[in-house]
């Protein structure tokens, strides 16, 4: 399974890596938007795990609606250290319409 990390912390991309490949995943990694849209326009990955607030406050949820523009069937989370109530149906909604 080809999985993709999008965070801007080094530690928790490093950390998130070796447990998935040590399980035998491609894993491929990003720090911020731009990277993170190249990433999912070269190769398609199974699953993304996307940090909300990277770039910015909304930098996931971008990545979300254009990884959604390339390809529908990709498996997206959206993580975050930050507790906000609206974050959870901003995220429901982000596929489809404009947060």
């Amino acid at each position: 399974m080809r999985i993709l990390l999008v965070d801007d912390e080094p530690d928790i991309i490093e950390f998130q890596k070796s447990f998935l490949v040590r399980r035998k995943h491609e894993v491929l990694t990003a720090f911020n938007t731009p990277d993170a849209i190249s990433a999912i326009r070269a190769s398609v990955p199974d699953i993304v795990f996307c940090d909300i607030c990277i770039d910015s406050e909304r930098a996931g949820f971008e990545i979300l609606k254009q990884a959604r523009e390339i390809n529908s069937n990709i498996a997206f989370y959206l993580v975050t250290g930050l507790i906000e109530k609206n974050y959870r149906a901003r995220g429901f909604f982000s596929g489809q319409e404009k947060c």
